[in-house]
């Protein structure tokens, strides 16, 4: 994909290379102690890779060489409150797989961490598949409890059952260049956060789904962080494709991607929904092409819910109600925002309740822009409806021509800083036509 970052895109090979100074940082962190070698076919310094955590100190490396891991002793790991490193040799995590092998009728997951593990445990280079925690708590892959916050960075989570990951009681793990993959769950289908708070940096959540609430993620009295992630084809049956917090929460994202994510349920939200009692902030996101059903937007908020949204970035997204929608009691924030060639739907649907804008730019939208409960609001505090003049949305690209009206203190906004998600990125001329399709295509992997 072309996008994952705000105001510095990343590249591919910026992440990989990301990906790899964390390796070379966990490994020099790790080698201060004893390092101990697991073989898949039980060879070896220890048979599986419980019994080399048994016989570990604290600072020692339970190295994993290539190969897939399964069986007890292999699955269903627990660090025993131990702060030492599991880690692929390579930290290739394609090569060096933990296969839990769980079912309904025989769960397994991955790792149990319930001692309070704190970041000097650390999980990195591995894939774990075919989790599966049939009852609560969940976690299919990993189960995070009873304060246990661990390091996990450069994993991937792959066809886990009810939650990849699930933390609960206090337990706010740092999850960082990880990728979330094809987990299901009733809610939450790759992350599942319930009175913690995870910090998610760098990591991509691919089409996960769950039965109810939050394809990707779902937070309960969680201040969940995310930064630089990516959320793309998602889903939900119910509501909120990709992201659903509720109950108290105070999540962040910054430089995030929500792409195709969708959802099919009347009044739903494709993308994002905050609902009951949560302070929600968006900050230099990217919303491309996501969906709901009949009634449906991209953002909403609801029920003693309060959003904020900065310096953000909507774009071809199809949805009735429109990309924003204040459905609650407490006010909206929209400041620095682009919404622009929604498909369908107007751009934002004002409900009852309050949704202020400063230096947005709302333009081409099907439904209308300046239109309904904020229409008094366009021409002023440097609300514009102009084409953004992107460099090239068709190839993905939404940094701006230099002549943009919405590059920084420019006119027609000459008192606003920049407004969306992306920074003067060309001086070519704008392309004015894109088709349905070509939106949906442009940023498959």
């Amino acid at each position: 994909m072309a996008i994952t970052s705000r105001r510095e895109p990343w590249s591919e090979a910026m992440h990989y290379l990301f990906l790899a100074f964390s390796m070379i940082l966990t490994f020099a962190m790790a080698a201060t102690g004893e390092t101990y070698q697991v073989s898949p076919d039980g060879g070896g310094d220890y048979p599986t890779i419980q019994a080399a955590i048994d016989a570990a100190l604290d600072g020692d490396t339970v190295e994993l060489t290539a190969g897939t891991f399964i069986d007890d002793g292999n699955r269903d790991i627990d660090y025993l409150g131990k702060a030492i490193t599991v880690r692929s040799q390579d930290g290739n995590p394609q090569a060096c797989i933990i296969d839990c092998q769980g079912s309904e009728r025989k769960p397994h997951r991955g790792f149990h961490f319930h001692s309070a593990e704190q970041d000097g445990s650390v999980l990195t280079g591995v894939t774990i598949r075919n989790g599966w925690a049939t009852l609560p708590p969940h976690g299919g892959a990993i189960l995070c409890e009873e304060g246990s916050s661990p390091l996990i960075t450069s994993c991937v989570f792959s066809g886990n059952r009810y939650s990849a990951v699930y933390c609960c009681e206090g337990s706010s793990p740092a999850i960082t260049a990880c990728v979330f993959t094809q987990n299901e769950a009733q809610e939450g289908g790759g992350l599942y956060s319930e009175a913690s708070s995870p910090s998610v940096s760098h990591c991509d959540f691919i089409q996960n789904s769950a039965e109810w609430n939050g394809g990707a993620f779902l937070g309960s009295a969680s201040s969940a962080t995310f930064s630089n992630c990516r959320f793309v084809r998602n889903s939900s049956a119910y509501s909120a494709g990709a992201v659903c917090f509720f109950y108290g929460s105070e999540p962040a994202f910054v430089d995030c991607l929500f792409e195709e994510n969708a959802t099919s349920s009347s009044g739903s939200s494709g993308a994002v929904q905050f609902f009951c009692f949560v302070t929600g902030t968006l900050d230099g996101c990217t919303f491309v092409g996501n969906s709901a059903g009949t009634a449906g937007s991209i953002v909403s908020t609801g029920k003693m819910s309060h959003t904020i949204v900065t310096g953000c970035t909507f774009w071809g997204n199809s949805v009735p109600s429109g990309a924003i929608v204040s459905g609650g009691e407490l006010d909206v924030t929209i400041d620095n925002t682009i919404i622009a060639f929604s498909l369908e739907g107007q751009a934002i649907s004002a409900g009852e309740h309050t949704v202020a804008l400063t230096c947005c730019d709302l333009y081409g939208n099907a439904g209308g822009d300046w239109v309904g409960g904020i229409a008094d609001q366009y021409g002023i505090n440097g609300n514009i409806s102009e084409d953004p003049l992107f460099c090239d949305p068709a190839a993905g690209n939404f940094t701006l021509q230099a002549c943009s009206p919405c590059t920084p203190f420019s006119p027609p906004n000459s008192e606003c800083d920049l407004i969306g998600a992306w920074p003067i990125g060309c001086a070519g001329t704008p392309v004015t036509s894109i088709t349905w399709g070509g939106i949906k295509g442009l940023f498959r992997q």
